[in-house]
């Protein structure tokens, strides 16, 4: 496909986001395959689950390294410039990575053209944000360490701007995906672990963290080239114009979401001294671990989900019902079992620096339910091709979220920073649900709680009673008590139904079914 030019006096041929609109009959292909798409994204949400499994288990044990070798003021610093930093990196990718798999779901053979002009304009935006994060750091920051900390991780802007993942997350192959996340997840952690003994080295850890993610973006790379050509990086003004027209509003949903996740490190950051920054970036480190597991299930669901609420509008409603309450029934437990065993878990740390922290946690910890089920609303207004009406919130959340944890923080300390959180996250709940339910579009969330709850509760006495003895102890003895609760309430036999949010033939034939009338 030809480049979209400006000058010739010739019709100006298509870009490949206006050739999206186009060729409607391909996109009903992939829906005569209902099974086989089935099986696709049940195995796409196992590759990436499984690799999400591993890259954040290595992550937490990198992460509980780190806090011991550099101390909570060190660690404090690293935790503070990457929060900066991840949230240009969202902005590169951000910006039009959801737009572009939307296509890519619907329109395969576009991948060349689309990759051409995104790789261009991921990385004029990235080296425009590299100097800006540059000039920065250098008239703000007095330590010449800690700009040489932040220009370091702002090298993932680059990275991120070559990335690939757009493509095979767009075409749902999401199997070389899961292991390139593995290998950036092997070459982080044996570098840090290997090298990075005290707070002498800690300039190492964003320079082994840009090494990590240059691997596992290589073996992308690798795998694109064998089966296309070299892109051809080609700036288009007109690309970037129906690029910025047509996903301004998803990027803006995406960009909103990036700042509520990373608002309270920030302002905690600017307003603290490093041993409270590194204080609040361990609970902070270990709740985001858990936040993601709930956002890659999203991204591995996306691509069908946003076909079946295009090609069969109901199958699309059973497939959200049953996705909401899958993550609730896993994300109540996590969250309940976190709070009850906050002090004994953050006591492994063996470090006097991080007392307090366990609170923080036990009341942190709800932000990934909260904010889990608020993005998961607002990525199914995306796959309806209606982010514009749940944008509005969620911008004003973005924007009232530093103003409020600045307030919560000067009355009620790091306690408050947090609490701030989950106000917000909880008011995008409500304003998320209510803008699915002006759309005749909304889960029934609320039919999902009771027996997580009840299970929860009956969990409780029986981790609090191991934990005298072993923290891992109360863990696994907590897990067991909650999953023979929920087979005791029939919770898991509802688990057939959650296969309609991994396994849309199921969600079709139900729907059909139950429409159908009687003969």
């Amino acid at each position: 496909m030809a480049s979209p030019t400006l000058s010739k006096p010739r019709p100006r041929p298509s870009t490949p986001l206006k050739t999206a609109r186009r060729g409607r009959s391909n996109e009903t292909a992939d829906a005569s395959c209902p099974r086989a798409r089935g099986r696709r994204i049940a195995s796409n949400v196992a590759y990436l689950s499984l690799a999400e499994l591993f890259c954040r288990a290595s992550s937490v044990f990198v992460t509980l390294a780190l806090m011991k070798r550099l101390g909570g003021s060190g660690y404090g610093r690293v935790e503070f410039a990457f929060s900066i930093v991840f949230w240009l990196v969202l902005l590169v990718r951000d910006s039009s990575d959801v737009m572009v798999a939307r296509e890519l779901s619907r329109h395969p053979r576009l991948i060349k053209p689309l990759v051409d002009h995104v790789l261009a304009f991921k990385s004029l935006l990235a080296l425009t944000l590299f100097s800006a994060l540059w000039l920065g750091g250098w008239l703000t920051l007095k330590d010449p360490a800690d700009v040489s900390i932040l220009t370091l991780y702002g090298l993932l802007l680059f990275t991120t701007a070559i990335g690939l993942d757009f493509v095979y997350r767009g075409t749902e192959r999401m199997g070389l995906l899961a292991v390139s996340l593995c290998l950036r997840t092997m070459f982080y952690g044996a570098g840090v672990l290997a090298f990075v003994g005290d707070a002498t080295r800690i300039t190492w850890v964003p320079m082994f963290l840009a090494v990590g993610e240059a691997g596992g973006i290589g073996l992308i790379w690798l795998s694109y080239l064998r089966r296309y050509r070299m892109p051809r990086p080609r700036f288009s003004l007109r690309f970037i114009t129906i690029l910025l027209h047509r996903g301004k509003t998803v990027c803006a949903i995406q960009l909103s979401q990036a700042l509520i996740i990373a608002a309270d490190v920030l302002v905690v950051g600017m307003t603290s001294d490093w041993g409270d920054v590194g204080r609040y970036g361990a609970q902070y480190r270990i709740v985001t671990v858990f936040l993601t597991f709930g956002l890659i299930v999203q991204h591995a669901t996306f691509p069908t989900l946003s076909r079946l609420w295009r090609h069969h509008p109901d199958a699309g409603r059973v497939a959200l019902d049953s996705l909401v309450e899958a993550l609730l029934t896993f994300m109540i437990p996590l969250a309940v079992g976190v709070t009850i065993l906050a002090e004994p878990l953050v006591g492994l740390l063996g470090s006097s620096d991080y007392d307090g922290a366990g609170l923080l946690l036990a009341v942190g910890i709800w932000r990934a339910p909260l904010l889990t089920i608020a993005f998961c609303y607002q990525t199914t207004l995306i796959a309806l091709n209606r982010e514009s009406v749940g944008v509005g919130s969620l911008v004003a959340a973005a924007i009232g979220i530093g103003p409020l944890v600045y307030l919560m923080r000067s009355q009620f300390g790091l306690v408050g920073a947090t609490a701030a959180v989950l106000l917000i996250g909880l008011t995008l709940v409500i304003a998320g649900y209510q803008s699915l339910a002006r759309e005749g579009r909304q889960p029934a969330w609320h039919h999902h709680l009771g027996r997580p709850l009840l299970a929860s509760a009956a969990m409780v006495p029986v981790s609090l009673s191991l934990v005298r003895w072993n923290v891992g102890a109360a863990v696994v003895g907590g897990a067991l008590t909650y999953l023979i609760m929920l087979v005791a309430t029939g919770g898991l036999a509802r688990t057939r139904s959650w296969r309609a949010a991994f396994h849309p033939h199921d969600a079709v034939v139900t729907t059909v079914s139950a429409d159908d009338p009687p003969l």
